[in-house]
């Protein structure tokens, strides 16, 4: 089985590799006008790398220097959270949510995903993902949202690439510090601070239920501008913690009862 799993590999990176060396290596940019003769135009690194690369070198970059790509990447978010600094209750709620396996699987997880897809034709609605927060967190980091063989690839080769080099903590701090929350707010401290006008670490049960619903689709579960949508998620998040063993029935209840007669500015909500 390990050997299965090696091939695949093998085969995800060549065409990964191959992709990027056919179409997503940079051009050389062509002379601008206005450059007096005998100057050499200032250019600017690639991207976020450490320092310029030749354009091979920038498509292979990710794959040979995995860690120091994603350190490079890490260092340019504004305020970066440590998982220490959030709070339990959110680390649960997406960890219930996005992947419930996350620490018990690999980069892949394809029961997961088959429990995804069954779930979702049983309710009728897009109640759980299929991609890892490994997965995930490469694609927020790298790639780009398009959904390609190719992109999938990349996605697949740089998963595996991240659980070599980071702990599963790790890896989940990266993620909620890039994950999308809507309302102009990327990463857990942004959100916490837009949502609630407070701190990852004091995000308590209700705050971080809703929170986690949100990257599913940030747009319509924006309790800012779709309260009932985002109540509605926000059960489904309950739900799921429930069933898994972070809360209990009790617990669950209390939380969503905390924000159901909430009508007003969210920003304004605090759980005593």
């Amino acid at each position: 089985m390990k050997q299965k799993y090696i091939a695949i590999f093998i085969l995800a990176f060549s065409l990964c590799v191959g992709w990027n060396l056919l179409f997503d290596a940079p051009k050389t940019p062509k002379p601008t006008t206005g450059i007096t003769a005998g100057t050499k135009e200032k250019s600017e690194p690639q991207g976020t790398w450490p320092a310029p690369l030749q354009p091979l070198e920038t498509s292979l970059y990710p794959y040979l220097h995995f860690h120091q790509a994603m350190d490079a990447k890490i260092k340019k978010i504004p305020v970066y959270v440590a998982i220490g600094a959030i709070s339990k209750p959110m680390q649960h709620a997406v960890v219930a949510t996005e992947d419930r396996r996350f620490y018990s699987h690999g980069a892949i997880d394809p029961i997961g995903i088959g429990r995804a897809i069954l779930t979702n034709i049983q309710s009728g609605e897009t109640v759980e993902g299929g991609s890892t927060i490994s997965q995930q967190v490469v694609k927020n980091v790298f790639l780009s949202q398009d959904r390609t063989f190719a992109r999938k690839a990349q996605e697949f080769v740089m998963a595996f690439l991240l659980e070599q080099n980071y702990s599963k903590d790790e890896i989940l701090e990266i993620y909620l510090n890039t994950a999308y929350f809507g309302a102009n707010a990327t990463g857990i401290d942004d959100a916490a601070r837009t949502y609630f006008t407070t701190s990852p670490e004091k995000l308590d049960l209700a705050q971080a239920s809703m929170l986690a619903g949100l990257v599913q689709a940030p747009t319509y579960y924006n309790p800012l501008q779709n309260y009932p949508a985002a109540k509605a998620r926000q059960k489904i998040v309950l739900t799921l913690m429930t069933e898994q063993g972070y809360i209990s029935p009790e617990q669950s209840n209390d939380a969503y009862k905390k924000t159901s007669d909430y009508n007003g500015n969210l920003r304004s909500f605090h759980c005593p």
